[in-house]
């Protein structure tokens, strides 16, 4: 008996994917994605439905949605919908509407409550008479032949001509009550009731047996048979049999049955949500606790675009394959805030999240592995084909093998950081490690660190790279690249004070590198190092991105906090050699199914492409995925444009092929829409008036066009949309007609003309001889006027040369005041004031970016002594001594300035306590070595030199106390000698 239940079982199984396999042998199953990966939407009344229940769903062959609900029938173009209830337009008799069909001449046919039966064909509605009950289900055959179901009152034929034949269970139908018809053949007909399923031959009733006294809720002829969805489950028919289609969904209440494009079967239940079946993953489900309105579906519905559109008792459901899906923990990810990602070799993503490494299989639609949980993931890099590098942010390196992780390095071991930003694999073997406190190299398991005492730019590494056989490193400061043994830096700062190089993008083929920055997006060529920025002046909506791919269509993809950004490398190479001002771009975000547009970045990679084209963003709230040739396909729909309203000076008239505009009129406004469901916010659109303009106009982001006092004629305005990248849509016309006033007419403009002229000829005449009068006294004018202007000229001469002195001398004398205030006059180094402001914003900026900074406080030991033993001036010349000796000690970036007296402050950026000592020891040392004797003879200068570091300090006051404290140190214990500050 186990056996043949299992063999019944197989068969079911068998017969439902040979069903799918043959509905969708022209499909590509690759383009299927699962379930939990389709980007949902929902609309209720607080979208503006009627009601939350939703009906019926249907598309007419320009493009709207028509819904049929309780509270009226809704039409949507996909941003907004249109009410249409009990008036005299619908002709319906009750505002309450249950079924919709569409018939195969595009007209619209709508049932509902009362037995109200209406029309729509082309926008014009036509009422016909009701049926006095319910219409549960309406059906036209191929003879054009209308058959209606209803709710109690039985079946309704209405043919071509109007004449109606009623059938109810006198005539021998099991039920009053009609769900559903279907075709068969020879002419018969299938009926779907609540007492079972019936077979009509246009002559008698015939009951299928195994279906008897079962509610059958839908029917769907199919290549392979017929299908039906009843209380207790799916069935196919299999010649004379009906056998479930699967076993899990036996005493399963499905209402409705939809076959889609790719062959897949989606199954709407009364209780229990959705179901899928295809060849690809079998039998899904989809219900409420995974984000359905409601667990009662009561219909479904494919649109052009080939979204599945659902609709139940709690609102409108949209399921599509957008542009971008999302992975989170429902998939089985260990955690949703996403910092690293890479592509396994069996085309598996790693998945590094701050709660661990999620393995996922883009194949089963499903997290296949988890390790190291609780660790938060930073970085990964291949090592072979089977080992894997992982980054943490607290606990160093691993290397993952065969199922297993064993760390390779932290800081116990030599690490400079546990923080591992970045990770490279050199073809020796040894390992490069990036992270937030320098650059280190493993190699036969030692470590080497590198910092900026080695020549990197800073010790804040995000991003490592090896191309023309050099690795190119991307820090918080700028870029440097390593050859060698040798760091050579490369700045960035000059690009509008660029300092974050987060991401690197190799093109060896065209010699080019781009880089990813805090200040937009860097060109640079390999072969000369001259580097072009692209930036918010060149048309990208913001500063800071993290990392960039280019994919197989020739666009750039970077990533960044306010979404992911899309743009052609063709335009951005064109505004990188300045053959194109601006750069088109597009940014996308939650509405092309990312559920966070946050994308992450100061770790790496974020952002790989897999070997099927698609690309991997890590964002902050799961994985999000695009895959460009989806994005393409979406682009190649062409939306219609209709025009939806016209408003003649705020007042509404019917919508016509041909708009006649009184002459009193001045406004006039057009609202249109393109009928495009999967990215209607991104639509394009531009409109052109002929008559009126040569070029069209972009209207992109508006769905309206107004014009205002028209002048008299025949013009007609074409408006057009289009996708994103896509291709513009046929015009929708509009043909205007302004009519002229009785002045505007071609009669009055003969006679104005004629009155012009004889007024032109007068006042000619009369005129010309005013202008002789004129001429003399003008002459007599211009003579002492003339000479009154020379005597004025010659002034105004004097008094600019005058001026142009004057104005000189204020000028030097405000460039010597700003050098006076910001200057030492007797050593030239800064003064108290200008190192006060230093001292703010880098106190500032180390805070910001969590770097070191140093303060030193230098004193000159007994310099008292010294002016009074060899004289203030022989004082002032130690103290120039000392500057200059100050001034070749510091790098670039230190700050040296004279604090009062023989008291000297020096401010040393991005270094730490410890390498503060160094520096001021090599510095006192050489203060000790200077010869001094060509000032005066015998003179010696040493000094003493307090340090304070900001690592725990909170405010740059409590900094300059510190290092204070730590200098009076150093003057008790017996001067010439450096003291830190404890």
């Amino acid at each position: 008996m186990t056996n043949c239940i299992r063999l019944l079982a197989f068969a079911t199984l068998f017969f439902a994917f040979e069903l799918l396999a043959a509905a969708a042998e022209t499909v590509d199953a690759s383009n299927i994605a699962p379930l939990n990966r389709y980007f949902n939407e929902i609309w209720t009344t607080r979208q503006g439905l009627p009601h939350n229940t939703v009906n019926s769903i249907v598309q007419t062959p320009e493009g709207y949605l028509w819904l049929t609900s309780w509270e009226g029938v809704a039409r949507f173009n996909g941003n907004k919908f249109k009410m249409f209830g009990r008036d005299n337009t619908t002709g319906l008799p009750d505002v309450g509407t249950r079924t919709s069909y569409l018939d195969q001449h595009g007209r619209l046919i709508i049932g509902g409550a009362r037995g109200g039966l209406t029309t729509v064909t082309n926008g014009k509605w036509l009422p016909l008479p009701p049926v006095g009950v319910l219409i549960n289900r309406i059906w036209v055959d191929q003879h054009n032949t209308m058959w209606i179901g209803t709710e109690g009152g039985g079946m309704f034929r209405q043919d071509a001509d109007g004449t109606r034949q009623q059938w109810t269970t006198a005539q021998g139908l099991p039920s009053n009550t009609i769900y559903s018809f279907a075709k068969a053949a020879d002419d018969s007909i299938w009926i779907g009731t609540a007492g079972g399923l019936v077979l009509w031959d246009h002559k008698k009733f015939t009951s299928i047996a195994a279906l008897h006294e079962t509610p059958i809720f839908d029917l769907l002829n199919t290549a392979e048979g017929l299908i039906v969805a009843s209380e207790t489950g799916v069935r196919r028919k299999v010649g004379e049999n009906f056998e479930f289609l699967h076993p899990q969904l036996q005493n399963v209440a499905v209402s409705k049955l939809l076959l889609d494009h790719q062959g897949s079967l989606w199954m709407g239940t009364v209780q229990q949500g959705i179901f899928r079946l295809s060849q690809t993953y079998g039998l899904e489900h989809l219900d409420a606790s995974q984000g359905m309105p409601s667990n009662r579906v009561l219909d479904i519905f494919e649109d052009k675009e080939q979204s599945i559109w659902i609709g139940t008792n709690g609102g409108l459901f949209r399921l599509r394959d957008a542009p971008f899906s999302t992975i989170t923990t429902k998939q089985g990810l260990v955690g949703n805030y996403i910092r690293a990602l890479l592509e396994a070799e069996n085309g598996d993503i790693w998945v590094g999240s701050s709660r661990g490494l999620s393995r996922y299989s883009p194949e089963k639609g499903q997290v296949v592995d988890n390790v190291l949980a609780g660790e938060s993931i930073l970085s990964l890099a291949p090592m072979d084909k089977q080992r894997l590098l992982i980054g943490t942010y607290t606990a160093g390196v691993f290397i993952y093998e065969n199922g297993k992780t064993h760390l390779l390095a932290d800081r116990n071991s030599g690490l400079v950081s546990n923080e591992v930003r970045a990770l490279l694999q050199d073809p020796d073997g040894s390992v490069w490690i990036g992270t937030a406190q320098g650059l280190a190299h493993w190699h036969d398991g030692k470590i080497d660190n590198l910092t900026t005492q080695d020549g990197l730019p800073g010790n804040f590494v995000v991003e490592l790279l090896r191309c023309d056989d050099k690795m190119w490193i991307g820090t918080g400061t700028g870029i440097a690249i390593y050859q060698h043994g040798k760091f050579t830096e490369m700045p960035i700062h000059q690009f509008d004070q660029a300092e974050y190089a987060f991401g690197l993008y190799p093109q060896p083929e065209k010699r080019l590198l781009w880089v990813a920055t805090d200040r937009g997006l860097l060109r640079l060529r390999l072969d000369t190092g001259e580097i072009n920025l692209i930036g918010r002046r060149s048309g990208l909506p913001f500063d800071k991105f993290f990392q960039l791919l280019i994919d197989g269509f020739g666009n750039i993809w970077m990533t960044s906090n306010r979404g992911i950004l899309r743009f052609s490398e063709a335009d951005a190479n064109a505004v990188a050699d300045g053959r194109m001002a601006t750069l088109a771009t597009v940014l996308y975000g939650e509405s092309d199914g990312m559920l966070s547009a946050q994308a992450n970045g100061g770790s790496n990679p974020t952002m790989v492409a897999s070997r099927d084209g698609t690309l991997w963003m890590a964002t902050a709230m799961g994985v999000t995925s695009v895959r460009p040739q989806r994005l393409q396909q979406f682009a190649e729909h062409i939306p219609q444009v209709v025009i939806e309203h016209i408003t003649l000076d705020s007042e509404s008239v019917p919508l016509s092929a041909e708009l006649t505009v009184a002459a009193a009129v001045q406004r006039l406004e057009i609202q249109y829409a393109g009928l495009s469901f999967i990215m209607p916010t991104r639509l394009r659109y531009r409109t052109k008036l002929e008559g009126f303009e040569q070029e069209w106009r972009d209207k992109t982001g508006q769905n309206q066009v107004e014009f205002t006092n028209l002048a008299p004629g025949t013009y007609v305005l074409d408006i057009q949309a289009a996708n994103p990248g896509g291709h513009w849509s046929p015009s929708a016309k509009l043909t205007i007609v302004k009519l002229p006033f009785w002045w505007q007419t071609l009669p009055a403009k003969y006679i104005a003309l004629a009155v012009a002229i004889l007024l032109i000829v007068g006042f000619t005449y009369w005129r010309t001889a005013s202008l002789r009068r004129s001429k003399q006294y003008l002459l007599q004018q211009v003579a002492s006027k003339t000479a009154e202007l020379q005597r004025q000229a010659e002034n105004l001469a004097s008094a600019n040369q005058e001026k142009s002195v004057l104005l000189d001398k204020l000028q030097q004398q405000t460039l010597a005041l700003e050098i006076q205030a910001k200057q030492d006059s007797l050593t030239g180094l800064a003064n108290r004031r200008a190192f006060d402001e230093h001292l703010a914003q880098e106190f500032m900026r180390a805070k910001r970016l969590v770097q070191p900074l140093t303060l030193a406080f230098i004193d000159i030991d007994h310099f008292k002594w010294i002016n009074d033993k060899y004289s203030h001036s022989v004082g002032d010349k130690a103290l120039i001594r000392l500057a200059k000796q100050l001034q070749l000690s510091c790098r670039g970036i230190d700050i040296a300035a004279r604090w009062g007296g023989e008291e000297f402050s020096l401010l040393l950026p991005t270094t730490t306590s410890q390498q503060a000592l160094q520096v001021c020891e090599r510095l006192r040392i050489a203060v000790e070595s200077m010869d001094c004797s060509d000032i005066a003879p015998g003179l010696r200068l040493t000094v003493s030199i307090g340090l304070a570091c900001s690592d725990d300090i909170t405010e740059s006051w409590q900094l300059l106390n510190a290092a204070d404290d730590a200098l009076y140190r150093a003057k008790n214990n017996g001067r010439n000698r450096v003291e830190s500050y404890l």
